[in-house]
């Protein structure tokens, strides 16, 4: 085998190699991307799901079951607590930012930062979630 074929080989190896992994990544990122949406904004779900794998893997009795269930739903309503919790010391984050940036500003700038807030920080910013079809939640779902 010439030099030549085997350098074209070695390259073709480690481009179908790069491929590969470009697509894994890809593929993993936009997976797990679903699984926060999923999971973050309803934790009944993660909480549905860890029960489901105690039932299954512990072979629990439907007596015991029923006797795990309220301990999941109390984990969920925690997780929801701390959602909720998180979200507000974001936004008030946000707010003691945009203030301390208003002496630094432009009567221009400060003008765009507070149309930037109106419009919800743009298609993909902080305070503006879209689910994974693109469709915005409504108002009390947020």
């Amino acid at each position: 085998m010439s030099a030549p074929l085997k350098a074209k080989l070695i390259a073709g190896f480690v481009l179908a190699f790069l491929a590969g992994g470009a697509a894994g990544a890809f593929f993993s990122f936009h997976q797990a991307r679903h699984w926060r949406e999923d999971f973050g904004r309803r934790s009944h779900f993660l909480t549905e799901r860890m029960q489901h794998q105690f039932e299954a893997q512990l072979h629990l009795t439907p007596e015991q079951a029923a006797k795990v269930r309220p301990i999941f739903d109390q984990a969920a309503k925690e997780l929801q607590q701390i959602r909720a919790e998180s979200g507000a010391k974001v936004r008030q984050v946000f707010q003691q930012t945009h203030q301390a940036l208003q002496p630094i500003l432009t009567d221009e700038q400060r003008v765009h930062l507070r149309e930037m807030d109106e419009r919800g920080h743009g298609e993909h910013g902080p305070l503006r979630r879209r689910n994974h079809r693109g469709v915005n939640p409504s108002p009390n779902e947020q």
